[in-house]
């Protein structure tokens, strides 16, 4: 093991670091904007939110306008479905600890405009407040995923330029990722071009309000392209309903789909705390989709390749059977003990637990050697281990070397000649033997130490 110690005293587990101010957060402090009650699929995508509200700090589940589907707001909406996660919330718990109590989360639901077109002066909202609010008064990164219209936001951020210097409008902003599914009301180009500080994931850029090329947004990939196997309404009909009350809320069909849609879901599963996922960095890719910078803090889909062709689509089509398998078991989590349930494995690499992505800085042609001692499965299964370089991120100029031991539970490999600026995203899957088939991740990032 001598010539493996360098590599070794190397590896460092990363915190997600705040841009600008190095704070490491654990959960993805959010703030929902939902134009629920227009297209079913929101209604989907808040019951799937709600199964993980375990991994989120909710600071505000807010109701947008309807837009084309009434100019109106529909909160009683995110109500009832809060009334569902009521009633399975204790078995929830048993599953996880940080499950938020129903009470804190009726009290986090805002109010928007029904008029979804109007800016300024005379058009400030309880959800508007809420986001100047919630912002200021929070130490971390904000994240605000936009399932329909962003009018609340984009008043928000009105209101704080009335008020405060361009440097304090900067600082606010700076506090925010925002993740916009399209641009439904059409004031995303507004947030773009006034606030240049703002952190934004224009997901479905190429499909401005509702013309464009449907093809080249990422959010799709989540009902479209790819094995479409666990989708359907009879797939749904099987495998969500018939778990309890909260699943009982999830929409048969979502707007123009049999089955599943969830459109805006990608907004979320990207901040899912599962080995894979880095919520500050829309380059890396992850079940929420992959995003590369167009300019400033403006970040756009990026294709991912998926049987053989290259499309944005794919960046979360190529995840779906892991995040469908996941949603199945934990909607079982509502009515199952611990023991008769199915929980995702926990993988350690190098000693480095935890789902943070680890760091290695070698030299080229040194040899890494990574294993997994510690990693297991909560329910006592077998595991599986598949080791993969996401090369949509960043392909060496060859192959990576890798030899693998004991079905692949460590391998071997040579570290490669890179410049200073690249890295090599080597991901490893680990799959358990349960139904569903659960999978946990660890990324491991390899850079030059030259």
């Amino acid at each position: 093991m001598k010539g493996y110690t360098h590599v070794l005293l190397g590896l460092l587990a990363a915190c997600f670091l705040l841009p600008g101010n190095g704070m490491c957060q654990e959960k993805p402090q959010v703030i929902v904007l939902t134009d629920i009650g227009g297209d079913t699929d929101d209604e989907q995508s808040l019951t799937r939110f709600l199964y993980y509200a375990d991994h989120f700090d909710i600071l505000a589940l807010c109701a947008t306008s309807r837009m084309g589907h009434g100019q109106d707001i529909r909160p009683e909406i995110i109500r009832a479905q809060l009334d569902a996660y009521g009633e399975i919330y204790p078995n929830l718990r048993l599953h996880s600890d940080d499950f938020p109590h129903p009470d804190s989360l009726f009290s986090r639901v805002r109010e928007g405009l029904g008029n979804s077109k109007d800016l300024g002066e005379g058009f400030d909202s309880d959800a508007s407040e809420a986001i100047i609010d919630l912002v200021d008064r929070s130490d971390a990164l904000v994240h605000i995923p936009i399932w329909g219209g962003s009018r609340e936001l984009a008043q928000a951020l009105w209101r704080v330029k009335q008020s405060r210097s361009p440097e304090a409008v900067d600082a606010f902003c700076q506090k925010i990722q925002v993740h916009a599914i399209g641009d439904q009301d059409g004031h995303r180009e507004y947030l773009i071009r006034e606030f240049k500080a703002l952190n934004v994931i224009a997901n479905g850029f190429a499909w401005q309000g509702f013309t464009g090329i449907r093809e080249l947004s990422a959010f799709r990939g989540m009902y479209m392209t790819g094995d479409q196997s666990m989708q359907d309404g009879d797939w749904v009909r099987a495998n969500i309903h018939g778990n309890g009350p909260l699943s009982e809320r999830y929409q048969l069909h979502g707007h123009g789909t049999n089955g599943m849609k969830e459109g805006d879901s990608p907004s979320f599963l990207g901040l899912l705390a599962n080995g894979l996922n880095v919520p500050y960095q829309p380059e890396w890719g992850g079940w929420g989709g992959r995003y590369r910078r167009l300019r400033g803090n403006l970040y756009i889909d990026a294709p991912d390749f998926l049987d053989g062709t290259l499309n944005e689509r794919h960046s979360v089509a190529r995840w779906r059977k892991a995040f469908q398998s996941d949603f199945m078991a934990r909607v079982q989590w509502a009515h199952r003990s611990y023991g008769e349930a199915n929980h995702n494995p926990v993988v350690v690499v190098n000693g480095h637990a935890g789902t943070e992505p680890v760091l290695v800085s070698a030299n080229a042609g040194e040899l890494i050697r990574l294993e997994t001692e510690g990693t297991y499965d909560p329910d006592g299964q077998e595991l599986a281990f598949r080791w993969w370089v996401y090369e949509e991120i960043y392909r060496p100029d060859a192959d990576l070397q890798m030899v693998y031991e004991a079905a692949g539970t460590a391998v071997t490999l040579t570290m490669p000649d890179l410049a200073p600026e690249q890295a090599i995203h080597l991901i490893l899957e680990v799959r358990d033997t349960g139904s569903p088939s659960l999978t946990a991740y660890k990324r491991i990032r390899l850079i030059s130490s030259e």
